[in-house]
């Protein structure tokens, strides 16, 4: 069964919860005969709501990455590496890396210093000085963030200067590619 399929019934055994909740006069729904009454049955209607649309947002996501991709590749260029992530997909090819982000990460810039956030950018290699992965003690704006060491994503470095911050999971990874492609060009 595809991701899609499982948000829809998500949404729609969340949705039938709050229905019965409805018709009954707010009594109770069809999760308070599962699991009785506590935290599961009155929050989790609206749980299985909120996962199913977030699982179908991410997929349309996916979904436009791909389609994008055919458009944004060359003849001679190929996928290396792609990494998806909650908000984030970087897609690292021969040629290029390309950045998408699909999702509202303003807590993540508010918190960070350089952090990328337009919803697609293309960086050739040619334009890229160097590439590491970085920990948030490294990005964070506040104490408590500067306090904390754990991975953050990749700093891309441009050859003008500009420094980029990109929220991902497995930098090492990814920089070990792009890195590997850089020494190449």
């Amino acid at each position: 069964m595809n991701k899609k399929a499982i948000a829809y019934i998500l949404i729609g055994i969340g949705a039938s919860d709050i229905l019965l909740w409805l018709i009954n006069g707010f009594e109770f729904g069809w999760l308070e005969f599962v699991v009785g009454v506590n935290v599961v049955s009155e929050y989790g209607a609206w749980t299985m709501i909120a996962i199913g649309f977030w699982i179908i947002r991410k997929q349309k996501a996916i979904e436009k990455s791909e389609i994008d991709d055919v458009a944004d590749l060359d003849e001679e260029e190929n996928v290396v590496y792609k990494q998806i992530n909650a908000s984030t997909i970087v897609t690292v090819t021969n040629k290029k890396i390309i950045y998408r982000c699909f999702d509202d990460i303003n807590e993540i810039v508010n918190k960070n210093n350089n952090v990328l956030a337009d919803e697609k950018v293309i960086f050739p290699y040619d334009e890229i000085d160097s590439v590491a992965p970085v920990k948030t003690k490294e990005t964070a704006k506040t104490n408590l963030g500067g306090m904390l060491n754990i991975n953050f994503g990749i700093q891309l470095k441009l050859k003008d200067g500009t420094v980029y911050n990109i929220p991902t999971t497995k930098g090492e990874l990814i920089c070990a590619h792009i890195n590997k492609l850089i020494n190449k060009s």
